[in-house]
């Protein structure tokens, strides 16, 4: 009888630990995220743009979506982003991007974990650098060596392919890793021509290429290709 009567209590209380750890969210839905910037109908002289709202209290997230040139006629979607709380528990209220000249409509809502505010919706026009290059170069494509390929020549020639688009001038660098993780840089090298000459010790070897350009743009990491020298 002694030990069901402890029993009960230990369920009791493990109840009450259980219902205190219960976090009850804050209502959302008629709360409104306050937008900064860009206002309605705003039109932003650069490039650069930052996307800028108001704390809403007791979320936990804000949705941030941005589109060209609105939301019912979108052509692309821009930016499609859950901003979250960092490791301190602080969430940021700013989203930065690049854009091309154009109209825009971005809309931002916050949320918690049972509940959200409606989105405000913000047009604006950006009439920045015409010219200006947002385009990433191509991917490259490692040819030679192939991958999995084993040799005893020490003497290497990296060979690769990429098309080259039109605007700023664009670069690949190489990098030769002696671990499959890529961890370990063992040579970094500018590509002249889509190739790279270099001597290598005895030793297993993963490369890739990576391309960039003069506006700061850059391509996907390569494809990993295998190279043994015996």
């Amino acid at each position: 009888m002694l030990l069901r009567k402890t029993i009960g209590i230990l369920l009791v209380s493990v109840l009450f630990v259980a219902c205190d750890d219960i976090i009850e969210e804050e209502d959302l839905s008629n709360r409104q995220v306050t937008v900064l910037a860009p206002l309605e109908e705003s039109v932003v002289n650069q490039n650069q743009v930052s996307l800028n709202w108001n704390t809403v209290e007791d979320a936990r997230s804000y949705k941030v979506e941005l589109a060209t040139p609105n939301f019912e006629n979108a052509a692309q979607i821009v930016i499609d982003s859950l901003v979250e709380q960092d490791t301190l528990g602080t969430i940021r209220t700013q989203v930065q991007t690049t854009l091309l000249n154009g109209n825009y409509e971005w809309r931002v809502k916050g949320l918690n974990g049972g509940f959200e505010t409606p989105f405000t919706v913000n047009s604006f026009t950006v009439n920045g650098d015409e010219n200006i290059d947002l385009v990433a170069p191509n991917t490259p494509i490692p040819q030679t060596p192939a991958d999995g390929t084993i040799q005893d020549e020490t003497g290497i020639v990296f060979t690769w392919l990429r098309e080259d688009i039109a605007g700023t001038a664009e670069r690949d660098s190489i990098y030769i890793y002696t671990d499959q993780a890529l961890q370990n840089l063992e040579r970094k090298g500018l590509g002249a021509n889509k190739n790279f000459e270099v001597t290598l010790a005895s030793n297993t070897y993963y490369w890739l290429v990576q391309a960039f350009d003069a506006a700061g743009n850059e391509s996907a990491d390569s494809a990993v290709f295998e190279l043994t020298i015996n």
